[in-house]
Parts: structure tokens; sequence; C-alpha cells
């Protein structure tokens, strides 16, 4: 196994952060699992938004809230952010290298956390992890069941749009990490291509109930939008879009030693 934590300790100078990116779903947890972190310290936002739903006697299953629910979820994911910022923030000053598990939807955000990181003296790496909407679609209704209710399922919609919005970011994560990028695909050998038939499997039993009305014109505004997301989404979902995708990507094994030769090279 490959022991991060005593590349770090032998390393001499910057301190080190790994930012993940990639969809719910696509299998962060499945690549770092073959590496040793040892006492590696991981950031996730999701580990202080589950416990704090879990206080607020508020169901892990997000696709199936309630409109109650659903605003005590928002109430406690800001807290949760606001407590996440904190965290990263401390991590930084106190210059501790660190991996920063998440979707790394926002582009903007990355963009300027590497920024601060850069101007910490970090050195910075991103481990981006593809994969297909289904899968991610998939993964996420079935998630809160297969845990027995210890891990949250998201409202689909919202799995739909982090999808496409980390996946709109790969080429822009690759120029922007340069050659601390790498990319792993992790994908369903016969998956869905019609955005049609994926709403219908995936979303349309969950649509949410009790919400509040909205205007003739918040109506047509989201119709506009939400017919511009099906048209990109769709492309993004056919074998072309896809077969660019991979060629970003390695295999599993040499992104963890990618990642391995990053932590080790200032030794």
């Amino acid at each position: 196994m490959i022991n991060l934590v005593q590349l770090l300790r032998e390393a001499q100078g910057s301190p080190k952060a790994v930012i993940l990116a990639g969809a719910p779903g696509a299998g962060k947890g499945y690549i770092l699992r073959g590496l040793d972190l040892g006492g590696l310290k991981v950031l996730n936002v999701d580990d202080i938004y589950i416990e704090k739903l879990k206080q607020a006697n508020v169901s892990l299953d997000l696709k199936n809230a309630t409109p109650e629910e659903r605003s005590e979820q928002a109430k406690q994911m800001a807290a949760s952010n606001k407590e996440f910022k904190g965290d990263v923030e401390a991590t930084i000053e106190g210059k501790q290298s660190f991996i920063l598990d998440g979707t790394s939807a926002s582009y903007n955000t990355t963009v300027k956390l590497k920024d601060q990181l850069d101007t910490a003296g970090y050195e910075v790496f991103m481990l981006y992890v593809y994969t297909d909407l289904e899968r991610s679609l998939s993964q996420n209704q079935d998630r809160y069941e297969k845990s027995d209710g210890k891990d949250r399922s998201l409202a689909p919609a919202i799995v739909m749009r982090t999808w496409k919005s980390v996946t709109d970011n790969l080429p822009k994560y690759a120029d922007l990490f340069g050659s601390n990028f790498v990319a792993v695909a992790n994908t369903l050998d016969d998956r869905m291509q019609d955005i049609d038939k994926i709403i219908d499997k995936y979303l349309k039993p969950f649509t949410p109930t009790g919400t509040k009305p909205k205007t003739p014109a918040q109506i047509e505004k989201s119709k506009i939008q939400k017919a511009k997301d099906k048209e990109e989404i769709q492309v993004m979902l056919s074998d072309d879009f896809i077969y660019d995708v991979i060629e970003y990507t390695m295999s599993k094994e040499e992104a963890q030693m990618r990642l391995k030769q990053f932590l080790s090279k200032w030794v």
C-alpha cells in the first residue's frame, strides 16, 4: 500500500493539498481506497452536513423530502458550509497537508481556492473522477437504502445539475492544474444515452411536492433553462463526447502512482 502520510512526513518544504473532483456517485472514494492514507486529513462538507441532519432529526433520504424537510435541509446546509469553510481556513493557516473531498462543481470557487493555496505556499494537485450520468443518478438513488440510512441520497435534479457542471469543468481543470492533474473514468458498460428516458426513470419519480408557487415569468424562465440544459446534456451523453472525455483519463493504478509521485517528488 502507498503510505501518503509517511511520504508527507519525509518531504521537505511545501505542504500538499489534493482536491478531488467528480459528480455524486462517481467513485472518488473507490480511487482513494487503493491508497494508504494513514492519518492524512480529509475535509468533506458532507460529513458535517450528515451529522447536522441527524442532530435535527431529518431523514438522509433527501430525494423523498417533504417541504418542511427541504426547508430544514437548506438551513443545515448553510450551517455546514459555514463550519466547513472555517475548517478549511484553519487547515490552511496551520500549513497542514490535506485532501479536499468534494465535487468541485463550481469552477470559480475551485480557482479561488487554488489561488489561496498557491499564495499560502501549497503544492496543489487535482484528482478528477468522471462517471456517466446514469451511474451518478443510480448510485445516488440507492445510496440511502444500501447504507441502511447512514448515508444521504440527494434530490436527483441536484445530482444531474452537479454532473453537468463537473463534466463541463473537465478540460478547464486539466488546463488549470497542468501536470498536477489526473483523471479516471468510472462508467457503466451499458448506459442510457437518451436524456428524456433518464429523466423519466431517475428524476420524475422524485419530483418535489408542495413547492412554492411560481409566477408566470418564473415558470417561463425555468422552462427555457430546462430546455437548454436538456439539449446540452444530450450532447454530453453522445459517444463522441464521451470518447473525448476518455482521452483525458488514465487507469486507477496510473492515477494512484501519479498521486504518489506528487507527494514524494519534494523529498
